[in-house]
């Protein structure tokens, strides 16, 4: 299928290279499964990282590198090295979601009869991850954001000032950002904070302290 929301290039550089795991890894990995040219560009990235690797071999190495190498090995938190579902633990569910459709019976929390949450218990300090489910005709709260906001729509569409998000879209929104979600159609989506929303407008002290 084709998408029209996309990963920035630093993003899926930093996936490829192995850098980017949890829930956000776990995003962009979702979104490359339904998104021909990005599942390209991250194999493109790799066959780069395979070939420059494959240049260095047989080049001198200087003394004591391999020592270097070992030691950094051994400082390495092991705990933080774990496969994708071992860092986030719903990954199937969220999966099942995306290829599926499978979400009517999740458990979810009803803030109104239109919006649910479903927290996710992940091993990221830095992120918080939810799905949430508004039903069509929806509008959340106009809001921005104290850091980023990460989503991946995994079923539905919803639109806000900057265009129309179907499924498998990618949309990244920051503190500059300020938006109105729609729901265009009943629509779940993945969504991934660094810090609570911030409501605006003349009940956001009201929606802050109600949902956050």
């Amino acid at each position: 299928m084709s998408c029209n929301h996309h990963p920035g290039a630093d993003i899926l550089l930093q996936y490829a290279s192995g850098k980017l795991t949890g829930s956000l890894g776990l995003m962009v990995s979702l979104h490359a499964q339904v998104c021909g040219s990005c599942k390209a560009a991250i194999a493109e990235i790799e066959s780069i990282g395979g070939q420059m690797i494959e240049e260095l071999d047989g080049a001198a190495v200087a003394s004591g590198s391999f020592d270097t190498i070992l030691a950094r090995i051994a400082q390495t938190d092991t705990e933080s090295i774990q496969p994708m579902e071992q860092t986030f633990a719903y990954s199937s569910l969220v999966k099942k979601v995306l290829l599926g459709g499978e979400a009517g019976e999740l458990n979810w929390q009803w803030r109104t009869k239109r919006f649910a949450e479903l927290p996710l218990p992940t091993n990221d300090d830095n992120f918080e991850a939810k799905l949430i489910y508004f039903k069509k005709g929806m509008k959340v709260p106009r809001h921005t954001h104290k850091d980023k906001e990460y989503t991946l729509v995994l079923s539905g569409a919803f639109s806000d000032e900057s265009g129309l998000y179907k499924r498998g879209d990618y949309i990244c929104k920051s503190k500059v950002d300020e938006h109105t979600p729609y729901a265009e159609s009943d629509c779940v989506c993945l969504a991934i904070t660094t810090e609570p929303l911030k409501f605006t407008g003349t009940m956001g002290p009201v929606l802050n302290w109600f949902f956050n």
